[in-house]
């Protein structure tokens, strides 16, 4: 009887916790997974081209709240959650291990086109705790740029981007195509140097500026030849 009571006390405390991990508007920015509907949900992204960020909860996630709501109608991302307290979403549809809770809280597993419905693990970057790295709202951010192939920074309406951002767009939009191409190649060129994490992290953040600037100017020479 004192383990059954044990056992009921555990899910009622789970499910309090739960409830009290999302803010009232969370579902407008993610979905939340089933077991009747994860292995589909998450296949119907990655069909769509995105990548898919799931996070499996344990406790409150701040940052991963806010990260939602900055990429709010991405066409690169999308962004899943599953409360372990309700559904038991601990494997892949085809049985490979998905170990929430290995390495620490929050877990987040990427899928896209390459990782299939597999998907991906978050590679931790520093020493510290889980917890702690990715309870950072700007390193929560760096990780879906990153993995997502994306960015918060929008060239066309500057939205997104801080002053280094901007200072590098207006250096870089008035290039040809060639010229960003160009630029582009040598900034790819140079990622597998060794320099620092920031100087790395300030290298992809321009690389994604000019991937921007080529689209548009391809863009704008098409229009042009018509």
């Amino acid at each position: 009887m004192r383990i059954l009571l044990r056992f009921v006390i555990s899910v009622i405390s789970l499910t309090v916790v739960a409830a009290g991990i999302y803010s009232d508007d969370h579902w407008t920015f993610s979905t939340k997974l089933t077991t009747d509907n994860y292995a589909e949900t998450i296949q119907n992204q990655i069909d769509m081209g995105k990548t898919v960020f799931v996070r499996f909860i344990a406790s409150e996630a701040p940052a991963w709240d806010a990260v939602t709501k900055i990429f709010e109608g991405s066409t690169d991302v999308a962004f899943m959650d599953v409360d372990l307290s309700q559904e038991s979403i601990r494997e892949g549809p085809n049985g490979e291990p998905w170990n929430p809770g290995a390495g620490g809280w929050p877990t987040v597993r990427y899928f896209n086109k390459e990782t299939g419905i597999a998907g991906g693990a978050y590679v931790k970057k520093t020493t510290e705790a889980m917890c702690t790295e990715l309870g950072d709202e700007e390193r929560m951010t760096d990780m879906i740029e990153e993995y997502g192939n994306t960015s918060t920074c929008a060239v066309d309406t500057e939205k997104g981007c801080n002053d280094k951002e901007i200072g590098y767009i207006g250096k870089m939009k008035s290039k040809s195509n060639v010229e960003l191409t160009s630029q582009l190649d040598r900034l790819e060129a140079m990622e597998g140097s060794s320099m620092t994490p920031e100087l790395l992290n300030w290298l992809k953040k321009r690389k994604k500026i000019l991937k921007q600037l080529v689209v548009a100017s391809s863009a704008g020479g098409a229009e042009d030849e018509l």
